[in-house]
């Protein structure tokens, strides 16, 4: 009989999913032990001041990670992932400013596959189901291809940059430029860890009516299907006529069929300074909807589970 709990057996996190999230902890946990002389080896040859503002931020910002990588939520989902990429950054600065490269790269590479598997889905099912509501099971929605090529990346590194370079251009004595960066920072940091914090908002959501389309994205607001609705749940057919709300996410595209008509609000697009502007869709209909959950084969096994039984 396997010793995982209800509750953790009606969010559909498997045992192998612990394993990845405790392994995410541990390794954060062993940062100062496995990457701080590696880091304090870098700052050896920085001015005191630098060195000691990096050094309190460093230890502030770990133990605020790990305190917050115990609790489950998408809050500390996103907090894990950018702490983690930042991690791999300063190893990287670290191995160009210190002639043992060897160790902060070897660190590095090992850092960065703990950050992979932050980034996974098994993780972000942990974490996000932290905030689900009785027997809800949430699943994250893949983010679009566009927004990872770049965007993501950008708004990562400006929510860590946004923090972290007013003090640090002030410790350097930076004085005009770290007192402009300081709340121009903040600001930028702000709005991007708003801006991904969002993402983590758009799920799939498995409720006892039925089956939730939660996704800022694509509709305006949240879309019920309701059980005695759902025709098909299934991995989708090319050249399918279904309305595609998957916002150009990569990987497997499920198609969800109603017996039907779904009335959609699709949301509504920023209007591009001087691009035409284009008259919004208030609504549309549709037979069929494409989606793109963060574990398709889950979310097959739980529609034929809650929807089609």
């Amino acid at each position: 009989m396997s010793k995982q709990s209800p509750s953790q057996a009606a969010l559909g996190i498997r045992r192998g999913d612990r394993v990845w999230v405790w392994a995410v902890r541990v390794w954060w946990a062993a940062l100062p032990f496995s990457a701080g002389p590696i880091l304090a080896d870098g700052l050896h040859h920085t001015a005191f001041a630098w060195r000691s503002t990096a050094s309190l931020g460093a230890w502030v910002i770990w133990a605020l990670v790990l305190m917050g990588s115990l609790i489950v939520h998408p809050a500390t989902l996103l907090l894990t992932r950018m702490a983690l990429s930042a991690a791999v950054a300063a190893l990287l600065w670290a191995g160009m400013t210190d002639a043992a490269w060897i160790d902060a790269g070897l660190m590095a590479a090992i850092t960065a596959g703990i950050a992979a598997i932050a980034l996974s889905a098994p993780v972000g099912h942990v974490y996000v189901n932290g905030i689900s509501y009785g027997s809800e099971v949430r699943l994250l929605l893949r983010p679009p291809v566009v927004l990872l090529l770049a965007p993501i990346p950008a708004a990562a590194f400006l929510g860590v940059a946004g923090f972290v370079g007013g003090p640090l251009l002030l410790s350097a004595q930076h004085w005009t430029l770290g007192a402009v960066a300081m709340p121009l920072g903040l600001v930028l940091a702000v709005i991007s860890i708003r801006s991904l914090y969002a993402l983590t908002q758009r799920w799939l959501v498995f409720v006892s009516a039925g089956v939730v389309l939660h996704d800022h994205l694509a509709i305006q607001d949240p879309l019920l299907l309701h059980r005695k609705v759902v025709a098909s749940f299934c991995p989708a057919q090319q050249g399918t006529n279904a309305v595609d709300l998957t916002q150009g996410a990569a990987g497997l595209i499920l198609q969800v069929s109603a017996k039907q008509q779904i009335a959609l609000s699709p949301a509504k697009r920023p209007h591009r300074f001087g691009a035409k502007k284009q008259p919004q869709i208030s609504n549309t209909q549709a037979e069929a909807l494409l989606v793109a959950p963060s574990r398709p084969g889950m979310a097959v096994a739980l529609a034929r589970q809650r929807l089609l039984d």
